[in-house]
Formats: structure tokens, C-alpha cells, sequence
């Protein structure tokens, strides 16, 4: 004996289940593209730190360009040129005072999915500022 179900009434149960399996598989779906949507592409710790005093951090994200960095489309704008290898930058070529005035710079994160490790003591400001430019 086959037992049928009103037309009316199979729809709504149709319809129930399906409303059931979305609610239930929406999250799996829809985690992934807020998280992504969420990460910035790039996240940069930069410190700074005059042997004289008066270190600052400052924190920058690209894509999209921003954080706490004073000019972030700028300094993202010169790190993608050279694809987020801070080494590579030489921002402003040319000559500075043969003044000696240490600086150390940090640059720590990621570059999109590359980690970011740069270290350097540069002789003075105005040699740091060429190199790596709107970064710092």
C-alpha cells in the first residue's frame, strides 16, 4: 500500500527541508569568505628605533592600505614594486651627511602569504628615509 500525501502538504515539507539543510550548511559555506574578506593581504609591524632615543612602531596593512602607518598607500604602493621584500627597496637613491647618528628599523609580519623579517641599522635618518622611503 502506497500511502500519498496531499500535494500541499509535500511542498511544505519539501520546503522545510530544504530550508533546514541551507540554515545548517550556511555557515560551512560562508565562514571561509568573511574570514577571507576579512584578513588584509599584507600586515606589517615597523619599528623604529634611534640609538638616541624616540623609537616608534607603527602598524600597516595593503590591500586595503591602512592601520596606523601616517601614509599607507605610499609605503604599499613602494613595497609592492618590490613584491614585499623590504631589502630590495632604494626608495630615493643618493647621497646623505657622513653624520654618524645610528637607526634601527624592524619590519616584522606578512606580505600576503610570504612572512616578513627585515632587520637593519642604518648610519643615520636621512640614509634609512632613502632606502626605504614612505615605509618608515
Amino acid at each position: 500500500m502506497k500511502l500519498a500525501l496531499p500535494t500541499a502538504l509535500a511542498r511544505k515539507l519539501t520546503a522545510l527541508g530544504l530550508c533546514a539543510a541551507a540554515t545548517l550548511a550556511s555557515p560551512f559555506t560562508t565562514l571561509p569568505a568573511a574570514a577571507a574578506a576579512a584578513a588584509p593581504g599584507a600586515e606589517l609591524l615597523i619599528t623604529v628605533t634611534p640609538h638616541d632615543g624616540g623609537a616608534y612602531s607603527t602598524r600597516l596593512t595593503c590591500d586595503p592600505d591602512g592601520g596606523l602607518h601616517p601614509n599607507p598607500p605610499a609605503a604599499c604602493r613602494v613595497l609592492r614594486a618590490v613584491d614585499g621584500y623590504v631589502e630590495n627597496l632604494n626608495v630615493d637613491p643618493g647621497p646623505c651627511p657622513l653624520i654618524w647618528d645610528p637607526v634601527d628599523v624592524e619590519v616584522n609580519g606578512r606580505w600576503y602569504d610570504m612572512p616578513v623579517e627585515f632587520a637593519a641599522e642604518f648610519p643615520n635618518g636621512c640614509a634609512m628615509r632613502r632606502k626605504l622611503g614612505p615605509v618608515v
